[in-house]
């Protein structure tokens, strides 16, 4: 029997019922003004198809003024397919883009800085949820009336918002846990502050609750893939390519089971994920290939919904020991690419001094706080920021353009500083060779994370600063003081300017 409230089959009901979907009450939902005025506007046309749907399941409508109010319901699911579409691709396009793009640039940040992006995920659920209850409750409504009333055209409602439905439920489900952009295979002593060689990845899926997803998927188990980006490019085109487990390495868990986690969100967590050899491999052999992993959805929802394809992860380096140019790349690569809006497209040759000074302080952030061993845990704290002045001397270091513009080629051509090396076989006798920006900027994070990091969080290092601005810095200074800073010149070296009594 038709229902008022719900649309569905279990009880009976004469009169209209307020909808929970209109003015969203949850305040994660009404952060966002624009999906509030979007989501009001589709649930007011909501509410006048519902209405008349109410009406005419009633038994209170002549027979001769039904064609009437078919036709008035029929005009309201056009202008209700439209607000829909128009709701759907805001929250895919805008909302769910927007934070993917984040999350792509701040994978190379901090953990703090990570988990601040994936904790904007609770509000997003609850957007999707609000949208996913409108479209739950109009193909509920339709049902009846195909059945109902069969020869009216319903059935082709019901597919068209049907459709709607399986492309918003799909691209609800995404990877809210990236790898990191270096996986490094290799032991411990060789690798103490890239990328460890375990991470945790994460499949989440937003909304779909009026679906029945949580509890028709709960302990359901999804299987993770390691590919090429070779692979990657194929389900691009193809989307039922079939995936095998034939890379040179394997990953490990290869399984996880869906579950609700503690704020009740429905997730598959990949925990403690570790990259295995199959065989001896060179380092060059593997260098310069990209990996993704690619997780294999099967769902089911309501209605006959199935939600069945790939998940394909940010696109990731596997080294056989360490090896920082590539890292440097992947770097630029996941601070710089549009790889959410266009995967696996190419670097940019120019960025802003904006997005360079921002991507070169959520590094350094990383870098820090890179174990010293793989047992140990990272504290979820918020990091250092580094000063106007700090992030002006570095951007500077990489000759911005007239418009402000750095090239990434100066990233990683550029030479700014110098090392002595000793010559083989000598203890005494040796030569400077030129360091690339890249090198100078990774060694002195690398340095703070092995001796100088209480001291950095401290504030008793100032950082990145050229001689003579040291030395103004020191001018101003009323008392004896030290300034430590890191040098311009000579490779993974910290100078302390003084300035003592006599001035």
């Amino acid at each position: 029997m038709y229902n008022s409230d719900f649309m569905d089959y279990e009880a009976e009901a004469l009169s209209p019922s307020t909808i929970s979907s209109q003015s969203p009450s949850t305040l994660a939902a009404q952060v966002d003004s624009q999906f509030v005025f979007k989501h009001n506007a589709t649930a007011e046309i909501y509410t006048l198809f519902k209405d008349d749907v109410d009406l005419l399941f009633s038994g209170n409508v002549a027979l001769q003024d039904q064609s009437a109010l078919l036709s008035r319901i029929i005009h309201h699911l056009d202008n209700l397919i439209v607000a829909l579409e128009d709701e759907k691709q805001y929250l895919l396009g805008d909302v769910l883009c927007s934070w993917a793009v984040r999350q792509q640039k701040l994978s190379i940040g901090c953990v703090w800085t990570q988990q601040m992006n994936h904790n904007q995920l609770n509000s997003i659920d609850s957007q999707f949820e609000y949208f996913g209850e409108l479209l739950e409750q109009t193909l509920s409504g339709l049902f009846y009336l195909k059945e109902q009333y069969p020869n009216h055209g319903f059935d082709q409602f019901f597919d068209r918002i049907r459709h709607i439905t399986h492309y918003f439920l799909f691209y609800s489900i995404i990877v809210s846990k990236q790898p990191p952009s270096v996986v490094v295979k290799c032991g411990e002593a060789e690798n103490h502050r890239r990328s460890r060689f375990w991470f945790n990845t994460e499949i989440r899926i937003l909304g779909g609750r009026k679906f029945g997803i949580h509890k028709a998927n709960d302990s359901v188990q999804l299987q993770c893939f390691l590919i090429t980006d070779d692979t990657a490019k194929r389900l691009l085109s193809n989307a039922y390519h079939e995936v095998y487990e034939h890379e040179e390495f394997v990953i490990e868990p290869p399984n996880a089971n869906i579950h609700y986690d503690e704020i009740g969100g429905l997730v598959a967590k990949f925990e403690d994920m570790r990259v295995s050899k199959k065989g001896q491999l060179r380092r060059d052999s593997v260098a310069t290939k990209r990996y993704c992993l690619c997780y294999n959805i099967r769902l089911t929802a309501k209605h006959g919904i199935d939600l069945i394809g790939k998940k394909v992860s940010l696109p990731f380096a596997i080294l056989v020991g360490p090896k920082t140019d590539v890292e440097a790349k992947l770097f630029m690569e996941r601070s710089f690419a549009d790889l959410v809006r266009k995967p696996l497209s190419d670097t940019p040759k120019n960025v802003s001094y904006q997005d360079m000074a921002d991507a070169l302080e959520m590094k350094f952030q990383s870098i820090i706080e890179t174990p010293l061993k793989s047992t140990d845990t990272i504290p979820v704290i918020q990091p250092k920021p580094f000063s106007n002045q700090a992030k002006h001397h570095l951007v500077h270091r990489l000759k911005p353009d007239s418009a402000a513009k750095i090239s990434l080629d100066t990233f990683m051509k550029l030479s700014v500083a110098e090392e002595y090396c000793l010559k083989k076989g000598s203890n005494t006798e040796g030569e400077w060779k030129l360091v690339p920006y890249y090198e100078w900027f990774f060694k002195l994070a690398e340095l703070v994370n092995k001796h100088l990091l209480e001291m950095w969080n401290n504030g008793l290092i100032y950082g990145f600063c050229g001689k003579e601005e040291a030395e103004d810095l020191l001018k101003e200074c009323h008392r004896s003081t030290l300034l430590i800073r890191f040098s311009d010149i000579e490779y993974g070296k910290i100078k302390i300017s003084v300035r003592d009594r006599s001035g």
